[in-house]
């Protein structure tokens, strides 16, 4: 019985870090994704964006000419964008473009725009908190049960946690759809009074990310490289302790 106990608590244990450890690979893929604007250039490309761009650039009722930007421009504009929102929303106001149909420079963003990103920016910064403990928690765990037993967690047990976690998040999806629960998250984090629907006609913003797609794309790739990290930090962990283990 008491075997039995140990086995569950080790299996559940396992699974939580496992989710933990997760988390955490999110966190880092975030970061580098960032540096890299989220690939935004490959979406642009492959991902239907350019071709957005050229169908609904010219039916915006505001900004002229965005339609006739070059893809530098664009990737130069996304990339403010994200260094903005990662700076506490510091510069929106001051990215603009120009076209030879943009009758002389223009200010990309409406105020409606700012005051979404700028929202965006806040819950960055918010959950930097969050990001910071699951920082800790993680290689607290994997040193509190290193101690205990003298091994990590089995790789085993973190994937039924891992596995668990992406099935809820599948079937949630799947159920209520992504696009209805992509505006309820919306509705449940922003304020009530803030804008953060845009009709592309109205949003260079919408028109340049062809919102919801784009973050679809960055969705996927995000999922798929926190993945590749949460494998590469169990191997060089595992292997840090056998060499730690072997010198002892």
């Amino acid at each position: 019985m008491k075997y039995r106990s140990q086995n569950l608590y080790s299996r559940f244990y396992s699974g939580l870090y496992g989710i933990v450890g997760f988390l955490f690979s999110l966190s880092v893929a975030w970061g580098l994704m960032a540096n890299y604007d989220f690939f935004y250039g490959v979406w642009h490309d492959v991902g239907g964006i350019k071709e957005g761009i050229k169908k609904y650039g010219p039916a915006n009722r505001y900004k002229p000419g965005f339609a006739d930007t070059t893809r530098q421009q664009r990737l130069e504009l996304f990339h403010k964008i994200t260094v903005a929102i990662h700076r506490s929303g510091d510069g929106l106001r001051e990215i603009y473009y120009q076209s030879p149909t943009s009758s002389g420079k223009q200010q990309l963003l409406r105020e409606p725009e700012v005051i979404h990103l700028q929202d965006v920016a806040n819950l960055l910064n918010l959950l930097l908190w969050p990001v910071l403990f699951v920082s800790l928690l993680w290689p607290f765990m994997g040193y509190s049960y290193y101690r205990k037993s003298k091994t990590l967690p089995k790789i085993s047990g973190q994937l039924y946690g891992l596995c668990a976690l992406l099935v809820l998040v599948g079937l949630i999806l799947l159920v209520f759809g992504p696009e209805t629960v992509f505006n309820t998250l919306h509705i449940w984090i922003f304020p009530s009074d803030h804008p953060w629907f845009f009709y592309y006609q109205d949003s260079l913003m919408s028109t340049m990310m062809l919102a919801p797609v784009l973050f679809a794309w960055i969705a996927a790739a995000w999922v798929a490289l926190a993945i590749v990290i949460f494998i590469l930090l169990n191997i060089v962990v595992a292997r840090a302790c056998t060499h730690y283990l072997n010198r002892i």
